[in-house]
């Protein structure tokens, strides 16, 4: 079993999930310092061996192996793209087994002292959070997002790469945000709900709506 860490030591990190999604948080881990990556388990035993920007892929056995040699802490590697299930579940699976679910906050994100982040979020390379802002478990904040003060994001919404939240805006459970897509202040996109890239919202989302354009109306 690994010896306690001593102040200043980076703590061993598993991720769960050896996608797309999971380079950008190695990046961001490897930018941070305060981790250091033992590997990425998927479920699929044939990827066993492979790696991912040099981390090794590791079979799904591997999970509870790793937490009886001491690892304690875990990231969700996955992404998802309008549907949030597959994070979610990957989420709520390394709670069931005990993991800590650190934020992964990439060492260029701007992060105001008054925000408040859940377990699990992902807040990747120069994204903003501002000011009160409160951001639910699980949640994404990807590259270049911006997300001004006194937005909620609850848990499992992802505000993709280049999104920007004016301020007040509250994202629902499980909700996208696409990417370059524009919020105007204290609008309610709701749980559920897609916004296409691009698109400029100036009005309440309802839950599971579809919307895209500029102004965003229903997808057809």
């Amino acid at each position: 079993m690994p010896a306690a860490p001593v102040p200043g030591d980076t703590l061993p990190i598993v991720g769960l999930g050896a996608g797309a999604h999971a380079k950008s948080l190695l990046e961001a881990i490897r930018s941070a310092g305060r981790f250091e990556v033992v590997g990425l388990v998927d479920d699929d035993p044939e990827r066993a061996g492979a790696d991912v920007l040099g981390f090794p892929v590791l079979g799904p056995e591997s999970l509870e192996r790793l937490q009886a040699d001491g690892v304690a802490h875990a990231f969700a590697g996955v992404g998802g793209i309008g549907d949030a299930s597959g994070r979610r579940t990957v989420f709520e699976r390394l709670g069931r087994a005990g993991f800590e679910l650190p934020p992964i906050v990439h060492a260029s994100a701007v992060v105001s002292p008054s925000a408040r982040l859940g377990r699990g979020v992902h807040l990747l390379a120069a994204a903003v959070v501002n000011a009160s802002v409160e951001v639910g478990d699980d949640v994404i904040v990807n590259t270049g997002a911006i997300v001004e003060h006194d937005c909620r994001l609850a848990p499992h919404a992802h505000v993709a790469p280049g999104a920007r939240l004016a301020g007040g805006v509250t994202v629902g459970e499980g909700a996208h945000v696409g990417i370059g897509a524009v919020v105007i202040e204290d609008v309610r996109i709701g749980a559920g709900a897609l916004v296409a890239a691009g698109a400029v919202v100036v009005r309440d989302v309802p839950d599971g709506a579809r919307v895209a354009g500029v102004p965003a109306r229903p997808m057809t």
